[in-house]
C-alpha cells in the first residue's frame, strides 16, 4: 500500500471508503482515487469532501466537466504559487495554510508547498472536525506536532 493511500485510510477513513489507489492528483492536491471495489471518487482537499463518481467512464465524465478541469488545474492558484514559492519538490503539492483551507481564503499570501502526504492527513482531520459545524461557525485551530 503507498503512503498516500495509507495517509487517505488513516485521515479520510471517517467517510466509509477504503482508498485503495490514487489514480491521479492534481498540483493543488484534489485527487482522483479508487476504492477496494474499484469504484471511483474525487477528493476536494479545500471543502473536504469525497464524491462518489462510480465506473471509470462516469470518472472520465466527471473529470472532463468544464467546472471539474478548472477546479484541478487551478491555474491562477497555482501560477502564483510557482511565482511567489517556486516549482513544488517531488511529492509536494500547493495548498492553503490551515486556517485559510477552514476560512475558503484564496488568497496568494496563503499558498504554501507541502507533502502530499501531510496534505492528505491534515485536510481530513480538518474535515472531519468540521463537517458537521455550521455555515460561518468560529472555529479555533490548535496546532500540535
Amino acid at each position: 500500500m503507498s503512503r498516500e493511500v495509507h495517509a487517505l485510510n488513516a485521515a479520510w477513513g471517517w467517510t466509509g471508503v477504503h482508498f485503495a489507489e490514487v489514480v491521479a492528483h492534481s498540483l493543488m492536491g484534489h485527487m482522483l482515487v479508487t476504492d477496494d471495489a474499484g469504484a471511483f471518487h474525487y477528493v476536494d482537499p479545500d471543502l473536504g469532501e469525497v464524491t462518489p463518481l462510480g465506473t471509470e467512464a462516469e470518472a472520465k465524465a466527471h473529470m472532463a466537466l468544464d467546472e471539474t478541469k478548472a477546479i484541478w488545474r487551478a491555474d491562477a492558484l497555482v501560477d502564483a504559487a510557482v511565482k511567489r514559492l517556486g516549482p513544488p519538490a517531488s511529492g509536494e503539492v500547493y495548498s492553503l495554510t490551515p486556517q485559510a483551507l477552514v476560512a475558503g481564503d484564496y488568497a496568494h499570501e496563503h499558498l504554501v508547498r507541502i507533502d502530499f502526504v501531510r496534505l492528505i492527513q491534515i485536510t481530513g482531520d480538518l474535515a472531519r472536525q468540521t463537517r458537521d459545524l455550521p455555515e460561518g461557525a468560529l472555529v479555533n485551530i490548535k496546532v500540535v506536532d
